[in-house]
């Protein structure tokens, strides 16, 4: 999964080299899937549609899952063939996004082939960023990346990105189109409610085992009737369906409804979906116009299979072909969007399947299903996880952007485990030919606990103008923010670029316990002076800070200096969360403090820590269970504890102030309430009546159920009601209502509360819907809840929903 989101990462950042091969892997490989499916029709020529429309249905949902899949099954390597172009670059495994640019990274990690696996050693990521908007931190325990040259290929790859969007885009602006029209036609029909046409739909329905609710409607210019819909499929017939005879509202139905009980609606979209991402392959449209060809002959084999004369049908459907286009009948509905019953484009071959008595008509069974879907997954994981190229071209284990390889005085040094490592020295040049810059900082810490002292260190801060990054690697000693020894094989860098200046210092172990300083400025090799010395100076302090190596010392030190409020000021400049959670943690560590110097820092890990719930969290827990003696002691320690509680819903107010959009805020208050603690479930309940959108509120209320109603406190239930009641959108209170409902087993308050918020929506679907889920739980055990039961149900004004809603409460 890491892999994965690596690869849409790489997305966000601009590096699409790797997507293009992906694409291009992915349809080079559905060739074979498509060509594995044209000969399965072809020995399947004597079987029936339904199982050539399963051939090509397994080709086109295997496309789609061919790039998934090959993103997170092992690789099966056999290097058959020489290394392609677009596989120049490898695929991302996980990096640090700057700026949502390509080109952003700071190390590369290139094990030998003999080295030992890097992650033995334990790992600690920190970072943060000062803008909302930039990733703080690289993946957990993942390796640095190195920053290659393929930014000199950026025209070209850009060109061919912005071809593949705007295809992709055109695609799926056209699939929106299609289904606008059709919902328009929806909205504009009316819905039948003739007895006859109900009757004859149930019928059918039973007859073909369908248990989910059809609604027909009637439009007005359509020639031919369409179905659309997975969940709640719907039938539009023509105007003048109300004239037709027996015979063909029958087998109209009979067609309409095998694509119901199909799931053909659902393979539609699933094509549509390949078609948009892999509109430059032909073969994909092929196979997405051969399988709709099959679809319509397999309805076709239902309605015969029911016993209907085929001269009739063909007559019949010619008939309707024949009025599409007429002043009565506009046109069909677009055939990406739904199913059309009868299409002039492909009606001559429908006409021949039809009135030939040798076909079979047979439809395809259980066993045929789980036999085809074995044979698809036996033929793509293979697929994906085949690469049949050299494998000097893929490197898996780096974290690419671009092509350059280090610089070649790039010092090498084995870190532990005989990991070799590579300073890359284009990191910041890279980031400054970048366009709009924010602040970030990204830190990757190492530290193993063998006892060795090995340290791997990678820093990279950036800010508009200017780029500093630092690495120590390998076995180093610090004291007082000073690096005062490296260890043989050990070394450090230290560069900082601005618009004016770039100057770089490398330290290597030197002979005995001095170090050998190397320092050029403006890329040109300099005296190591006292300019270059005091740099340093203010340098080295810096990275070690926000890595949070000896933060220990270092708050001793300025306790003796200015106490805790020079402690806290220092805090308060680091950028780094989790290096602020080390120091807070050091200063608590430290000498006894009083209940002033508590409540000092309280306040301030308030404001400084609101971003990071958790390490607030355990801040202001330590805090509350300082040192107590006696009643005296007990006394501060609950006062103490208060306070903690008073700031968590300080900070919680500041991440929400900080926060710009819905969702941010939505993920705040979720890791809030992630404690599980009462008054923070609360506060995050509160909150989530600000959140702006629905969805967001939605989620963040199904998160929130379990540990605001399980509870049976009356102030949580209110809260989460309260809540419930600032959606506007129905979809989303009925979700968060039937996430509500398994509550009420054991707090029946619950189960009326929700039954007083169904009275509030709009929509009769929903409304249905959570009283249905309310019946099918058996939760209308007492005369109470049944009254309130029926009360939200007469809200319903559609009969049809309301007779569903008492019929489901009668089988309890």
């Amino acid at each position: 999964m890491n892999t994965l989101l690596a690869q849409l990462g790489s997305i966000r950042s601009g590096s699409l080299t790797p997507v293009f091969g992906l694409l291009i892997d992915t349809a080079l490989k559905g060739s074979l899937l498509i060509l594995a499916a044209a000969i399965a029709v072809y020995l399947l020529r004597g079987r029936s549609a339904a199982a050539r429309h399963a051939a090509w249905s397994a080709a086109v949902v295997g496309h789609l899952a061919l790039p998934i899949l090959t993103l997170l099954v092992p690789q099966w390597r056999i290097p058959l063939l020489p290394a392609p172009p677009w596989l120049d670059t490898p695929a991302p495994v996980s990096a640090p996004q700057l700026n949502n640019q390509a080109a952003q990274i700071i190390l590369s990690s290139e094990p030998p082939e003999t080295a030992a696996p890097a992650a033995s050693a334990p790992s600690i990521d920190l970072g943060t960023s000062a803008s909302p908007n930039t990733p703080s931190a690289v993946d957990r325990g993942s390796a640095s990346s190195t920053i290659k040259s393929a930014v000199k290929k950026w025209p070209l790859v850009s060109t061919f990105g912005l071809l593949w969007i705007v295809g992709t885009m055109l695609v799926l602006l056209r699939l929106a189109i299609g289904t606008w029209r059709v919902g328009r036609l929806a909205k504009n029909g009316d819905r039948v409610d003739d007895g006859e046409w109900l009757s004859l739909t149930q019928r059918i329905a039973k007859g073909l085992g369908i248990t989910r609710p059809l609604t027909l409607l009637r439009g007005n210019s359509l020639a031919v009737p369409v179905t659309w819909g997975v969940v709640y499929p719907a039938v539009l017939l023509p105007p003048d369906a109300g004239d037709w005879p027996e015979a063909r509202r029958r087998f109209v139905l009979v067609h309409e409804m095998a694509h119901v009980k199909r799931f053909d609606a659902l393979t539609q979209l699933v094509a549509q979906i390949t078609i948009a991402i892999l509109w430059f392959d032909p073969l994909i449209w092929i196979a997405a116009h051969r399988m709709r060809v099959e679809r319509e002959h397999a309805c076709d084999d239902y309605v015969l299979r029911d016993g209907t004369t085929p001269s009739l049908y063909a007559g019949e459907l010619l008939e309707m072909v024949q009025s599409i286009g007429s002043p009565r009948h506009d046109s069909a509905a677009p055939a990406f969007a739904a199913l059309a019953m009868a299409r002039r484009s492909e009606f001559e071959g429908r006409m021949l399947a039809i009135l030939d008595p040798r076909q079979n008509r047979h439809t395809l069974g259980r066993t045929s299903a789980i036999i085809a879907s074995v044979a698809l997954a036996l033929l793509v994981l293979p697929l994906a996880a085949l690469r049949p190229f050299e494998t000097n071209a893929v490197r898996p284990a780096s974290i690419v952007a671009s092509t350059a390889t280090p610089a070649s005085n790039a010092p090498k040094t084995a870190a532990p485990g005989d990991y070799e490592r590579h300073i890359s020295d284009i990191a910041c040049d890279s980031v400054m030919r970048l366009k709009g810059q924010t602040n970030s900082t990204h830190i990757h810490v190492d530290v193993p606990d063998d006892g060795s002292g090995h340290l791997i260190l990678e820093y990279l801060a950036t800010a508009p103008g200017h780029c500093s990054q630092a690495a120590v690697i390998g076995a180093s000693t610090f004291a007082n923010d000073r690096l005062i020894a490296l260890a043989p094989a050990s070394l450090a860098s230290f560069r900082e670029m601005t618009s004016s200046g770039d100057r770089v210092v490398r330290v290597l172990p030197g002979n005995g316990s001095a170090l050998e300083y190397i320092s050029s400025l403006n890329g040109k090799r300099v005296e190591y002076d006292d300019d270059m010395r005091t740099w340093l100076g203010r340098f080295v302090p810096e990275v070690l800070r926000e890595a949070g190596v000896d933060a220990a010392p270092r708050v001793a030190r300025d306790m003796a200096r200015g106490g805790v409020s020079l402690v806290l000021a220092n805090i308060g400049r680091t950028k780094s969360t989790a290096s602020k959670r080390l120091h807070y943690d050091a200063l608590l560590d430290g000498r006894p403090l009083t209940d002033a110097e508590y409540a000092q820092i309280r306040t301030h890990a308030a404001r400084n820590l609101s971003g990071s719930s958790s390490d607030l969290n355990a801040v202001l827990t330590r805090i509350g269970a300082g040192p107590a003696a006696g009643t005296k002691g007990l006394k501060a320690a609950v006062t103490r504890l208060m306070l903690s509680q008073e700031a968590m819903g300080e900070a919680l107010g500041i991440a929400l102030d900080k926060n710009k959009s819905s969702s941010e805020s939505a993920n705040t208050m979720t890791q809030y309430a992630s404690t599980d603690d009462p008054e923070m479930v609360l506060l995050a309940l509160q909150g989530a009546k600000e959140i702006s959108s629905d969805t967001d509120r939605r989620l963040l209320l199904q998160t929130l159920a379990p540990r605001a109603l399980r509870r049976k406190s009356t102030v949580l239930r209110k809260a989460y009601f309260a809540a419930v009641a600032e959606m506007t959108s129905d979809t989303d209170r009925r979700i968060v209502l039937q996430s509500a409902l398994p509550y009420g087993h054991a707090d029946s308050a619950v189960t009326l509360a929700v039954f007083k918020s169904v009275a509030d929506m709009s929509s009769d679907t929903d409304r249905r819907l959570v009283l249905q889920t309310a019946a099918e739980q058996r939760l209308l055990a007492t005369s109470e809840i049944r009254n309130a039961f029926m009360i939200a149900a007469k809200t319903i004004t559609n009969s049809t929903d309301y007779t569903l809603v008492v019929q489901s409460a009668l089988k309890q």
